[in-house]
Protein backbone atom coordinates (compact mmCIF):
# COMPACT_ATOMS: atom_id res chain seq x y z
CA UNK A 1 0.00 0.00 0.00
CA UNK A 2 3.06 2.39 1.03
CA UNK A 3 4.32 1.91 -2.90
CA UNK A 4 0.64 2.94 -4.10
CA UNK A 5 0.69 6.13 -1.80
CA UNK A 6 4.19 7.11 -3.17
CA UNK A 7 4.10 5.96 -6.71
CA UNK A 8 0.66 8.45 -6.43
CA UNK A 9 2.40 11.11 -5.06
CA UNK A 10 4.69 11.20 -8.05
CA UNK A 11 1.81 11.01 -10.39
CA UNK A 12 0.72 13.94 -8.95
CA UNK A 13 4.14 15.88 -8.50
CA UNK A 14 3.92 15.05 -12.01
CA UNK A 15 0.64 16.30 -12.57
CA UNK A 16 2.01 19.39 -10.92
CA UNK A 17 5.25 19.71 -13.60
CA UNK A 18 2.98 19.73 -16.22
CA UNK A 19 0.60 22.03 -14.80
CA UNK A 20 3.10 24.72 -15.48
CA UNK A 21 5.43 23.14 -18.59
CA UNK A 22 4.41 25.32 -21.26
CA UNK A 23 4.23 28.17 -19.57
CA UNK A 24 7.88 27.70 -18.09
CA UNK A 25 8.89 27.83 -21.39
CA UNK A 26 7.05 29.94 -23.74
CA UNK A 27 8.51 32.27 -24.50
CA UNK A 28 11.88 30.45 -25.59
CA UNK A 29 9.50 28.08 -27.75
CA UNK A 30 7.63 30.54 -29.38
CA UNK A 31 11.25 32.55 -30.17
CA UNK A 32 11.91 28.59 -31.94
CA UNK A 33 8.79 28.48 -33.86
CA UNK A 34 9.02 32.46 -34.43
CA UNK A 35 5.12 32.56 -33.48
CA UNK A 36 3.47 35.43 -31.43
CA UNK A 37 1.73 34.81 -28.25
CA UNK A 38 -1.55 34.49 -29.16
CA UNK A 39 -0.33 31.18 -30.71
CA UNK A 40 1.51 30.38 -27.25
CA UNK A 41 -2.32 31.39 -26.13
CA UNK A 42 -3.63 28.57 -28.29
CA UNK A 43 -1.51 25.97 -27.08
CA UNK A 44 -2.36 26.35 -23.94
CA UNK A 45 -5.94 26.28 -25.05
CA UNK A 46 -5.06 23.22 -26.69
CA UNK A 47 -3.48 21.70 -23.64
CA UNK A 48 -6.73 22.55 -21.45
CA UNK A 49 -9.07 21.03 -24.34
CA UNK A 50 -7.24 17.95 -24.44
CA UNK A 51 -7.50 17.95 -20.23
CA UNK A 52 -10.87 18.42 -20.65
CA UNK A 53 -11.11 15.48 -23.28
CA UNK A 54 -9.15 13.35 -21.17
CA UNK A 55 -11.42 13.22 -18.33
CA UNK A 56 -14.31 11.17 -19.86
CA UNK A 57 -11.94 9.13 -21.92
CA UNK A 58 -10.51 7.96 -18.54
CA UNK A 59 -13.60 6.99 -17.08
CA UNK A 60 -14.93 4.97 -19.63
CA UNK A 61 -11.40 3.14 -19.60
CA UNK A 62 -11.60 2.52 -15.94
CA UNK A 63 -14.96 0.63 -16.16
CA UNK A 64 -13.29 -1.30 -18.68
CA UNK A 65 -9.76 -2.06 -17.78
CA UNK A 66 -7.30 -2.91 -14.47
CA UNK A 67 -5.66 0.03 -12.54
CA UNK A 68 -2.18 -0.76 -13.78
CA UNK A 69 -3.02 0.11 -17.38
CA UNK A 70 -4.59 3.03 -17.01
CA UNK A 71 -2.28 4.58 -15.06
CA UNK A 72 0.89 3.33 -16.39
CA UNK A 73 -0.75 4.36 -19.81
CA UNK A 74 -1.53 8.00 -18.48
CA UNK A 75 1.76 8.28 -17.75
CA UNK A 76 2.50 6.72 -20.81
CA UNK A 77 0.82 9.48 -22.75
CA UNK A 78 3.03 12.24 -20.78
CA UNK A 79 6.04 10.34 -22.08
CA UNK A 80 5.29 10.43 -25.74
CA UNK A 81 4.51 14.01 -25.62
CA UNK A 82 6.97 15.13 -23.77
CA UNK A 83 9.70 13.26 -25.85
CA UNK A 84 7.89 14.41 -28.79
CA UNK A 85 8.39 18.14 -27.81
CA UNK A 86 11.90 17.39 -27.50
CA UNK A 87 12.49 17.34 -31.19
CA UNK A 88 10.46 20.77 -31.63
CA UNK A 89 8.85 19.05 -34.65
CA UNK A 90 6.61 20.99 -37.35
CA UNK A 91 4.34 23.49 -35.04
CA UNK A 92 1.23 21.68 -35.73
CA UNK A 93 2.52 18.43 -34.94
CA UNK A 94 3.74 20.39 -31.27
CA UNK A 95 -0.16 21.47 -31.21
CA UNK A 96 -1.21 17.79 -31.46
CA UNK A 97 1.35 17.05 -28.82
CA UNK A 98 0.30 19.02 -26.36
CA UNK A 99 -3.27 17.80 -26.72
CA UNK A 100 -1.52 14.35 -25.66
CA UNK A 101 -0.02 15.95 -23.02
CA UNK A 102 -3.12 17.20 -21.58
CA UNK A 103 -5.24 14.16 -22.14
CA UNK A 104 -2.54 12.31 -20.21
CA UNK A 105 -2.49 14.71 -17.53
CA UNK A 106 -5.98 14.80 -16.99
CA UNK A 107 -6.19 10.64 -17.21
CA UNK A 108 -3.71 10.38 -14.33
CA UNK A 109 -5.30 13.31 -12.20
CA UNK A 110 -8.72 11.71 -12.47
CA UNK A 111 -7.48 8.12 -11.81
CA UNK A 112 -5.27 8.73 -9.33
CA UNK A 113 -7.83 10.44 -7.24
CA UNK A 114 -10.74 8.13 -7.95
CA UNK A 115 -8.41 4.85 -6.54
CA UNK A 116 -7.11 6.87 -3.37
CA UNK A 117 -11.18 7.60 -2.79
CA UNK A 118 -11.66 4.03 -2.93
CA UNK A 119 -8.83 2.76 -1.06
CA UNK A 120 -8.80 5.10 1.97
CA UNK A 121 -12.53 6.13 2.76
CA UNK A 122 -11.94 7.00 6.10
CA UNK A 123 -8.88 8.88 5.74
CA UNK A 124 -10.17 10.89 1.86
CA UNK A 125 -9.08 14.30 3.45
CA UNK A 126 -5.39 13.21 4.69
CA UNK A 127 -4.40 11.21 1.50
CA UNK A 128 -5.95 14.26 -1.06
CA UNK A 129 -4.08 17.01 0.65
CA UNK A 130 -0.77 14.75 0.66
CA UNK A 131 -1.34 14.38 -2.97
CA UNK A 132 -1.93 18.02 -3.24
CA UNK A 133 1.49 18.70 -1.59
CA UNK A 134 2.92 16.56 -4.31
CA UNK A 135 1.40 18.97 -6.94
CA UNK A 136 2.34 21.99 -5.74
CA UNK A 137 5.95 20.83 -5.13
CA UNK A 138 5.65 20.16 -8.99
CA UNK A 139 3.97 23.91 -9.86
CA UNK A 140 6.58 25.55 -7.61
CA UNK A 141 9.36 23.20 -8.93
CA UNK A 142 8.88 23.20 -12.84
CA UNK A 143 9.96 26.88 -13.52
CA UNK A 144 13.15 26.91 -11.31
CA UNK A 145 14.42 23.54 -13.74
CA UNK A 146 13.80 25.69 -16.45
CA UNK A 147 14.78 28.58 -15.87
CA UNK A 148 18.41 26.86 -15.11
CA UNK A 149 18.10 25.05 -18.17
CA UNK A 150 16.68 28.23 -20.26
CA UNK A 151 20.16 30.26 -18.76
CA UNK A 152 22.27 27.50 -20.13
CA UNK A 153 20.41 27.35 -23.47
CA UNK A 154 19.08 24.32 -22.64
CA UNK A 155 15.67 24.82 -22.29
CA UNK A 156 14.42 22.23 -24.63
CA UNK A 157 15.91 19.40 -22.42
CA UNK A 158 13.02 20.11 -19.91
CA UNK A 159 10.98 18.18 -21.94
CA UNK A 160 13.46 15.09 -21.43
CA UNK A 161 13.35 15.40 -17.92
CA UNK A 162 9.68 15.64 -17.66
CA UNK A 163 9.46 12.15 -20.12
CA UNK A 164 11.65 10.23 -18.35
CA UNK A 165 10.00 10.70 -15.10
CA UNK A 166 6.92 9.79 -16.72
CA UNK A 167 8.26 6.80 -18.28
CA UNK A 168 9.81 5.75 -14.99
CA UNK A 169 6.65 6.06 -13.29
CA UNK A 170 4.56 4.45 -16.18
CA UNK A 171 7.45 1.19 -15.64
CA UNK A 172 6.97 1.28 -11.79
CA UNK A 173 2.88 0.78 -12.27
CA UNK A 174 3.69 -2.11 -13.83
CA UNK A 175 5.13 -3.29 -10.58
CA UNK A 176 3.05 -2.31 -8.46
CA UNK A 177 -0.35 -5.07 -6.93
CA UNK A 178 -3.33 -3.34 -4.51
CA UNK A 179 -6.85 -4.96 -3.84
CA UNK A 180 -8.70 -1.71 -5.00
CA UNK A 181 -11.08 -2.17 -2.06
CA UNK A 182 -11.51 0.26 0.96
CA UNK A 183 -10.04 -1.85 4.14
CA UNK A 184 -11.96 -1.90 7.33
CA UNK A 185 -9.19 -1.15 9.25
CA UNK A 186 -7.19 1.31 7.61
CA UNK A 187 -3.93 2.52 9.23
CA UNK A 188 -2.69 6.05 10.47
CA UNK A 189 -4.36 8.82 11.31
CA UNK A 190 -8.39 9.67 10.11
CA UNK A 191 -10.11 12.24 9.04
CA UNK A 192 -12.33 14.23 11.43
CA UNK A 193 -15.92 13.12 11.88
CA UNK A 194 -18.14 14.84 9.47
CA UNK A 195 -22.43 14.84 9.08
CA UNK A 196 -23.61 11.32 7.60
CA UNK A 197 -24.53 10.97 3.84
CA UNK A 198 -27.45 11.85 3.59
CA UNK A 199 -30.44 9.81 1.92
CA UNK A 200 -31.87 11.39 -1.11
CA UNK A 201 -35.87 11.58 -1.96
CA UNK A 202 -35.25 12.16 -5.32
CA UNK A 203 -32.69 12.32 -8.39
CA UNK A 204 -33.48 16.23 -8.55
CA UNK A 205 -32.17 17.45 -5.27
CA UNK A 206 -29.26 14.55 -5.41
CA UNK A 207 -28.01 16.57 -8.59
CA UNK A 208 -28.69 19.48 -7.97
CA UNK A 209 -26.55 19.56 -4.96
CA UNK A 210 -23.56 17.62 -7.09
CA UNK A 211 -23.70 20.50 -9.27
CA UNK A 212 -23.56 22.96 -6.97
CA UNK A 213 -20.14 21.22 -5.77
CA UNK A 214 -19.19 21.32 -9.26
CA UNK A 215 -19.63 25.41 -9.52
CA UNK A 216 -17.53 25.61 -6.80
CA UNK A 217 -14.88 23.45 -8.14
CA UNK A 218 -15.56 25.74 -11.69
CA UNK A 219 -15.14 28.84 -9.85
CA UNK A 220 -12.27 27.94 -7.50
CA UNK A 221 -9.90 26.82 -9.93
CA UNK A 222 -11.13 29.35 -12.36
CA UNK A 223 -9.84 31.66 -9.58
CA UNK A 224 -6.50 29.97 -9.10
CA UNK A 225 -5.31 29.49 -12.33
CA UNK A 226 -6.60 33.36 -12.47
CA UNK A 227 -3.80 34.43 -9.97
CA UNK A 228 -1.31 31.94 -11.08
CA UNK A 229 -1.24 33.77 -14.90
CA UNK A 230 -2.29 37.29 -14.05
CA UNK A 231 -1.13 38.16 -10.15
CA UNK A 232 2.34 39.72 -11.74
CA UNK A 233 0.10 41.97 -14.15
CA UNK A 234 -2.40 43.35 -11.52
CA UNK A 235 1.08 43.82 -8.96
CA UNK A 236 2.74 46.01 -12.24
CA UNK A 237 -0.50 47.60 -13.21
CA UNK A 238 -1.75 48.43 -9.63
CA UNK A 239 0.76 48.86 -8.04
CA UNK A 240 3.30 50.03 -10.14
CA UNK A 241 6.11 47.76 -9.32
CA UNK A 242 8.52 46.14 -11.41
CA UNK A 243 8.21 43.40 -13.47
CA UNK A 244 10.74 41.52 -11.66
CA UNK A 245 9.58 42.20 -8.35
CA UNK A 246 5.96 41.96 -9.85
CA UNK A 247 6.70 38.35 -10.91
CA UNK A 248 7.27 36.97 -7.42
CA UNK A 249 3.89 37.63 -6.08
CA UNK A 250 2.66 34.15 -7.73
CA UNK A 251 6.03 32.68 -6.24
CA UNK A 252 4.62 33.73 -3.01
CA UNK A 253 1.35 32.30 -4.13
CA UNK A 254 2.58 28.69 -4.18
CA UNK A 255 4.62 29.19 -1.33
CA UNK A 256 1.92 29.91 0.55
CA UNK A 257 -0.57 26.99 -0.86
CA UNK A 258 1.95 24.60 -0.33
CA UNK A 259 2.36 25.25 3.49
CA UNK A 260 -1.27 25.08 4.03
CA UNK A 261 -1.74 21.87 2.27
CA UNK A 262 1.37 20.79 4.53
CA UNK A 263 -0.86 21.78 7.46
CA UNK A 264 -4.07 20.01 5.89
CA UNK A 265 -3.48 17.10 6.67
CA UNK A 266 -3.10 17.91 10.50
CA UNK A 267 -6.17 20.21 10.45
CA UNK A 268 -8.35 17.84 9.05
CA UNK A 269 -8.02 15.27 11.39
CA UNK A 270 -9.46 17.98 13.72
CA UNK A 271 -11.93 19.73 12.01
CA UNK A 272 -15.06 17.89 9.94
CA UNK A 273 -15.47 19.57 6.48
CA UNK A 274 -18.00 21.91 6.56
CA UNK A 275 -16.17 23.38 8.92
CA UNK A 276 -12.76 23.59 7.01
CA UNK A 277 -14.53 24.67 3.71
CA UNK A 278 -16.98 27.51 5.70
CA UNK A 279 -13.59 28.80 7.51
CA UNK A 280 -11.22 28.03 4.38
CA UNK A 281 -13.66 30.33 1.84
CA UNK A 282 -14.73 33.14 4.31
CA UNK A 283 -11.20 34.17 4.72
CA UNK A 284 -10.61 33.77 0.66
CA UNK A 285 -13.49 36.25 0.42
CA UNK A 286 -12.05 38.64 3.31
CA UNK A 287 -8.83 38.39 2.01
CA UNK A 288 -9.64 39.22 -1.82
CA UNK A 289 -11.89 42.20 -0.51
CA UNK A 290 -8.76 43.57 1.74
CA UNK A 291 -6.92 43.27 -1.77
CA UNK A 292 -9.06 45.64 -3.30
CA UNK A 293 -8.41 48.07 -0.91
CA UNK A 294 -4.41 47.68 -0.54
CA UNK A 295 -2.79 50.39 -1.55
CA UNK A 296 1.20 49.23 -0.88
CA UNK A 297 2.92 46.56 -2.15
CA UNK A 298 4.28 44.77 1.31
CA UNK A 299 0.36 44.50 2.55
CA UNK A 300 -0.40 43.14 -1.12
CA UNK A 301 2.19 40.40 -0.20
CA UNK A 302 1.31 39.64 2.83
CA UNK A 303 -2.53 39.94 1.80
CA UNK A 304 -1.42 37.22 -1.53
CA UNK A 305 1.04 34.96 1.46
CA UNK A 306 -2.72 34.42 3.39
CA UNK A 307 -4.45 33.89 0.23
CA UNK A 308 -2.63 31.09 -0.43
CA UNK A 309 -2.68 29.33 2.76
CA UNK A 310 -6.41 29.99 2.59
CA UNK A 311 -7.58 28.45 -0.15
CA UNK A 312 -4.51 25.88 -0.17
CA UNK A 313 -7.27 23.07 0.78
CA UNK A 314 -10.99 24.24 -1.33
CA UNK A 315 -10.10 21.92 -4.13
CA UNK A 316 -9.39 18.73 -2.47
CA UNK A 317 -11.21 18.73 0.77
CA UNK A 318 -14.78 20.06 -2.00
CA UNK A 319 -13.91 16.73 -3.71
CA UNK A 320 -13.32 14.64 -0.64
CA UNK A 321 -16.72 16.34 1.11
CA UNK A 322 -18.36 16.04 -2.56
CA UNK A 323 -17.16 12.40 -2.13
CA UNK A 324 -18.54 11.55 1.31
CA UNK A 325 -21.64 13.62 0.43
CA UNK A 326 -22.53 10.57 -2.60
CA UNK A 327 -20.97 7.25 -1.25
CA UNK A 328 -20.75 4.65 -4.05
CA UNK A 329 -20.83 7.06 -6.26
CA UNK A 330 -16.23 7.83 -5.86
CA UNK A 331 -15.56 7.24 -9.64
CA UNK A 332 -18.48 9.82 -11.39
CA UNK A 333 -17.88 12.25 -8.48
CA UNK A 334 -14.12 12.22 -9.15
CA UNK A 335 -14.52 12.48 -12.59
CA UNK A 336 -17.04 15.03 -12.81
CA UNK A 337 -14.96 17.28 -10.15
CA UNK A 338 -11.67 17.04 -12.26
CA UNK A 339 -13.55 18.10 -15.98
CA UNK A 340 -15.23 20.99 -14.27
CA UNK A 341 -11.39 21.96 -12.91
CA UNK A 342 -10.41 22.13 -16.01
CA UNK A 343 -13.04 23.92 -17.91
CA UNK A 344 -12.82 26.72 -15.11
CA UNK A 345 -9.07 26.74 -15.40
CA UNK A 346 -9.55 27.18 -19.05
CA UNK A 347 -12.80 29.63 -19.17
CA UNK A 348 -11.63 31.96 -16.09
CA UNK A 349 -8.24 32.74 -16.97
CA UNK A 350 -9.91 34.33 -20.77
CA UNK A 351 -12.36 36.04 -18.40
CA UNK A 352 -10.07 37.53 -16.16
CA UNK A 353 -7.36 38.27 -19.32
CA UNK A 354 -10.34 40.58 -21.01
CA UNK A 355 -11.03 41.98 -17.38
CA UNK A 356 -7.51 43.25 -17.57
CA UNK A 357 -7.01 44.69 -20.85
CA UNK A 358 -10.36 46.56 -20.45
CA UNK A 359 -11.32 47.72 -16.76
CA UNK A 360 -9.14 48.89 -14.01
CA UNK A 361 -6.84 46.75 -11.68
CA UNK A 362 -9.55 47.88 -8.96
CA UNK A 363 -12.41 46.66 -10.98
CA UNK A 364 -10.87 43.48 -12.04
CA UNK A 365 -10.50 42.34 -8.04
CA UNK A 366 -13.86 43.43 -7.53
CA UNK A 367 -14.45 40.60 -10.37
CA UNK A 368 -12.24 38.21 -7.99
CA UNK A 369 -14.06 39.13 -5.00
CA UNK A 370 -17.69 38.29 -6.65
CA UNK A 371 -16.35 35.25 -8.00
CA UNK A 372 -15.36 34.32 -3.94
CA UNK A 373 -18.39 35.48 -2.81
CA UNK A 374 -20.57 33.10 -5.75
CA UNK A 375 -18.15 30.13 -3.99
CA UNK A 376 -18.89 31.01 -0.59
CA UNK A 377 -22.85 30.99 -1.31
CA UNK A 378 -22.92 28.12 -3.46
CA UNK A 379 -21.17 26.29 -0.33
CA UNK A 380 -23.80 28.06 2.07
CA UNK A 381 -26.65 26.59 0.34
CA UNK A 382 -25.02 23.50 -0.18
CA UNK A 383 -24.66 23.38 3.60
CA UNK A 384 -28.18 24.55 4.27
CA UNK A 385 -29.51 21.80 2.04
CA UNK A 386 -27.89 18.72 3.56
CA UNK A 387 -29.04 19.95 7.03
CA UNK A 388 -32.65 20.47 5.27
CA UNK A 389 -32.52 16.72 3.75
CA UNK A 390 -30.73 15.14 6.87
CA UNK A 391 -33.48 16.30 9.24
CA UNK A 392 -36.84 15.21 6.70
CA UNK A 393 -34.95 11.97 6.76
CA UNK A 394 -35.02 11.90 10.43
CA UNK A 395 -38.69 13.17 10.61
CA UNK A 396 -39.58 10.19 8.32
CA UNK A 397 -38.45 7.61 10.34
CA UNK A 398 -39.62 8.96 13.90
CA UNK A 399 -43.03 9.03 11.78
Amino acid sequence: MNRFLWTSYGMYFLGGVNSVFFGAILSELLAHYNVSYTAGGTLILLQSIGFIVGVPLTAAFMRKHHYRFILSGSALLVAIAQFGVLGLPHFYVLAFLVILNGIGTSSLETAVASYVMELFEGRRAISMSRLEVAFGAGALCMPIIASVLIAAHMWRFSALLVGIFALVLAIIWQTISVSLQASPSEEGHMDARTAEAPVFKGAASKYGILMLFLLIIFVYVGMEGSLNSFLPSIFTTGLGTSPYFASLSTSVFWVAMLLGRLCIGWIIRHVSYERYLFASMLLGMALVLFLTQSGTVWLSFLIIFGLGLGLSGIYSITMVYANHTFPGMERTVTSAVTAFAGIGGAVFPFIIGFGIDHFSTQQVLWMLFGFSLLLFLAFLVITFSLNTIRKQSLSRKAG
